[in-house]
């Protein structure tokens, strides 16, 4: 998203009447038996531990799924994100251009409790993290936008980049030589023991490793 440029505004938004969809709540890694021994059959072939990779990533696919459930309409998302970077660029903009006084003092503030003075420390910090959540924040709008929406339909991408992850993780962790299709089988097998619905077929699930790659290569 490209930055704004125009007016300041003379007062920033008010935040209080936006939606809190995020919920703090704990990430769910736990395995299944059906799991966990696949991960223990697979254990000798691959090098890394190929179980706390799968948890943790398990554990965030389910937390994105969590929040897809209960969450808003993809337009609402990607107006959230839209919104945000505004917000953030803003935020940017009256940081850099603070009164005189108000300057002085800020300085002094950090100096004693922060140990560098706010224009050339705390001020060039913040901007460095800014400008790095801003380019999150551009990826996350255009990969929200080239998700395919079906009206009634919750999106698959989240399973399917799972999929695609666990594929990749098996043939780069794999002691021997793996083909993408036993990779693709592999993952597909974990994951259906783990409780995630993926396709039976092997055409179909193969497919949707492909578009799961593609689409992260195209951002």
């Amino acid at each position: 998203m490209a930055v704004i440029r125009g007016k300041r505004s003379k007062a920033l938004p008010v935040f209080d009447n936006q939606p809190e969809w995020g919920t703090g709540d704990l990430v769910d890694e736990s395995l299944s038996d059906a799991a966990q021994a696949i991960i223990a059959d697979l254990a000798g072939h691959h090098d890394g531990d190929l179980q706390e990779w799968f948890k943790e990533r398990l554990g965030s696919y389910r937390a994105v799924i969590r929040e897809t459930e209960k969450g808003p309409a993809r337009h609402e998302e990607i107006r959230h994100v839209q919104q945000t970077q505004i917000y953030l660029q803003e935020t940017v903009r009256w940081l850099n251009n603070l009164p005189p006084f108000a300057e002085g003092y800020i300085n002094d503030v950090c100096w004693r409790n922060q140990g560098c003075f706010f224009s050339g420390g705390l001020l060039s910090d913040f901007m460095t993290k800014a400008a790095a959540i801003s380019d999150a924040l551009c990826i996350t709008e255009q990969k929200l936008e080239a998700v395919p929406t079906i009206r009634g339909v919750k999106p698959k991408y989240p399973r399917d980049d799972l999929l695609a992850d666990t594929a990749d993780k098996l043939r780069q962790s794999s002691l021997a030589k793996m083909t993408k299709r036993r990779a693709a089988a592999l993952a597909r097998e974990l994951l259906v023991a783990a409780g995630v619905d993926v396709p039976e077929d092997n055409v179909e699930y193969e497919k949707l490793i492909r578009h799961a790659k593609r689409g992260k290569k195209s951002l």
